[in-house]
């Protein structure tokens, strides 16, 4: 079955088959400056100030941007390989073309940060991925640190969340391609349920704290919540009666959401649930919305659109580079005020990493990019 062949195929959606949707392009670069705020606001001193403080909390649930690339992860591949499946070479072709994507950077960074900038400056804060590094070449740190109960990858911690989107690209075209429409349907309702009972249990146990937010098992609900929109949108269900479902689990999730994010508590991993779930029908009404809504019309944005191409290399770059230029080593060249310093340290950052992730893209990525056409 082909998205094709069904009425939600024509034009005028912000989303149609088998076409590139420039509104998803924007919740990528939503959800790369909802994690790239949040890490640069966290090396703010809420000591120093209550506005500082005000700010870093407010800052604080673009943590949660993870969640939306997952969701955003889940919907994209799944796609791509209902639309794909049955043609040759349809496992080849998959893993180059996301080898070609994600390998060069990833590969490129550990190298850097491993051996040539401890070398260069004599820089000790890579020493603890340096003791842990074949974890890092390997994507499995999430694993080490679930195993350990710990983040123990410094500058590169965040690179568990590379790790579980790498484990879901070696499991789930085998998934789609021996399963059903309908069984691959019930495989993610089946995945979304399981986890979130297994990662309640998870945790009430201290022992399994780092765990419940890493390890690819308890993160790969937000994946199939994506995979299931994927599915619901290619098949015979009509845009109206998805985005009216979405609209009303929207409605209702946003507020338990603001009540959960104010409390600051984690309710037994409830949030995890919650947050993709939330990004999942934010999506479905996104993508049945009309190309001249204002919704879409925000996605589509140049801005957003523009943070959104060079978002994997914002993702990569951004712990080394606050680890490394952290807010206490550039005191004394800001300015005496904590809400101004706070103020030019974050544009300072924000600056820094997209710059650095486009140059990154130009001159690295976009050259292995080329070869996709090939695959």
């Amino acid at each position: 079955m082909t998205a094709a062949k069904h009425d939600n195929s024509v034009s005028g959606f912000a989303w149609s088959p088998n076409k590139h949707c420039l509104a998803l392009d924007g919740v990528r670069g939503f959800a790369i400056l909802a994690v790239t705020i949040y890490r640069i606001c966290k090396e703010l001193a809420p000591n120093s100030h209550p506005v500082v403080a005000f700010i870093q909390r407010i800052t604080s649930p673009g943590m949660r941007g993870v969640d939306l690339f997952f969701v955003l992860s889940g919907f994209l591949i799944t796609g791509i390989l209902l639309y794909s499946k049955g043609r040759p070479n349809y496992f080849r072709n998959f893993m180059v073309r996301r080898a070609l994507r994600i390998f060069p950077l990833y590969f490129l960074s550990l190298f850097l940060g491993l051996w040539i900038i401890p070398s260069v400056f004599s820089t000790h804060v890579f020493d603890m991925p340096r003791a842990e590094q074949f974890y890092l070449w390997t994507y499995t740190s999430n694993i080490r640190m679930s195993w350990l109960n710990g983040w123990c990858f410094g500058p590169f911690d965040h690179f568990w969340s590379l790790a579980v989107e790498e484990h879901f690209y070696l499991v789930w075209p085998a998934v789609v391609l021996f399963l059903s429409v309908r069984g691959l349907a019930a495989t993610c309702i089946g995945t979304i349920t399981i986890v979130a009972v297994v990662r309640t249990f998870a945790a009430m146990h201290a022992n399994w704290d780092t765990a419940a937010d890493v390890l690819t098992f308890f993160r790969v609900d937000a994946l199939a919540m994506g995979s299931l929109l994927a599915i619901a949108l290619n098949s015979k269900l009509s845009h109206a009666r998805i985005r009216s479902i979405a609209w009303i689990a929207a409605l209702v999730l946003f507020p338990v959401l603001i009540g959960i994010a104010v409390t600051g508590k984690r309710f037994l991993g409830l949030p995890s649930t919650l947050c993709p779930l939330f990004f999942l029908a934010a999506m479905a009404v996104l993508l049945t919305s009309t190309n001249r809504s204002i919704l879409t019309k925000t996605f589509a944005s140049f801005p957003l659109r523009f943070l959104g191409k060079y978002s994997y290399g914002m993702y990569v770059v951004q712990l080394p580079l606050v680890t490394l230029v952290p807010l206490a080593a550039c005191l004394h060249r800001l300015p005496s005020n904590p809400i101004a310093q706070s103020a030019v340290y974050v544009a300072f950052m924000f600056a820094l990493i997209t710059c650095i992730a486009v140059l990154s893209f130009h001159l690295l990525e976009s050259h292995f990019l080329r070869l996709k056409k090939y695959f």
